[in-house]
This record gives C-alpha cells, sequence and structure tokens, in this order.
C-alpha cells in the first residue's frame, strides 16, 4: 500500500472519528470542546453565556462558551475554577461578545499560565 493511500486513509479515519465524537457530544446537550491552546496566542470570541458548571474527574471547573474568530460553532471552554484564569475571564464576561486573546506560556501541568487580553475593536 501506497503512502499516499495510508495518508488518505487516516485523514478520512480523522474526520469520522471527529464527526461521532461531535454527534455523541451534542446527543448529551453539550457543546464540543475547545481542543487544547497551542503556546503563544490563540484569538477566541467569547460568548456572553453565564459558566455552567462542569466537574471532572472530582476537580470544579468551569465553561465558558467560546468560539475561533469567524466560525459560527461554540465550543466548551473549561478553566478550573479556582485558577486565575477563571478570574480573569469573570472580569471580561461583562464585556461580552467579545474578541479575547489567549496568551499560553510554559507546557507542562506545573509550569503552564494563560494570559487574557481584551481585544480593543477598531
Amino acid at each position: 500500500m501506497s503512502n499516499q493511500a495510508l495518508e488518505e486513509f487516516v485523514k478520512k479515519e480523522k474526520e469520522r472519528l471527529d464527526a461521532e465524537r461531535k454527534k455523541a457530544i451534542e446527543a448529551k446537550g453539550g457543546l464540543p470542546y475547545l481542543d487544547s491552546l497551542k503556546i503563544g496566542e490563540t484569538l477566541l470570541h467569547l460568548h456572553p453565556i453565564i459558566p455552567t458548571d462542569n466537574d471532572y474527574q472530582g476537580r470544579k471547573r468551569k465553561q465558558f462558551v467560546v468560539s475561533m474568530p469567524g466560525k459560527d460553532e461554540k465550543l466548551a471552554w473549561t478553566v478550573s475554577a479556582n485558577s486565575p484564569t477563571y478570574r480573569d475571564l469573570l472580569e471580561i464576561l461583562p464585556k461580552a461578545p467579545i474578541d479575547i486573546r489567549v496568551i499560553r506560556t510554559g507546557s507542562g501541568k506545573s509550569d503552564t499560565r494563560y494570559t487574557i487580553v481584551p481585544v480593543a475593536k477598531s
């Protein structure tokens, strides 16, 4: 089997798995989750929706609703209710809908930090 055939299979299989995952999440009445943010800057659109509780393995989290710029699909972004990120988002939420710049530094569990900056409208 050629590399091109394998690459095509992998691409189609990933698309199928993503579609199944999205369908399963929506069937439960939820939103698809935002992928992990890359190191550096990510632009997001914060929606004016009160964050909901989202417990995961005994950890209290809050779920904000965001979307990628230029896309209509709403995504769930979960953050720890005890984190500075949560407090930053609460400060910005009354200004929603608003674009925010999320700056991620660090790559490990102990050294990852997020800085949230509202994007000024021009």
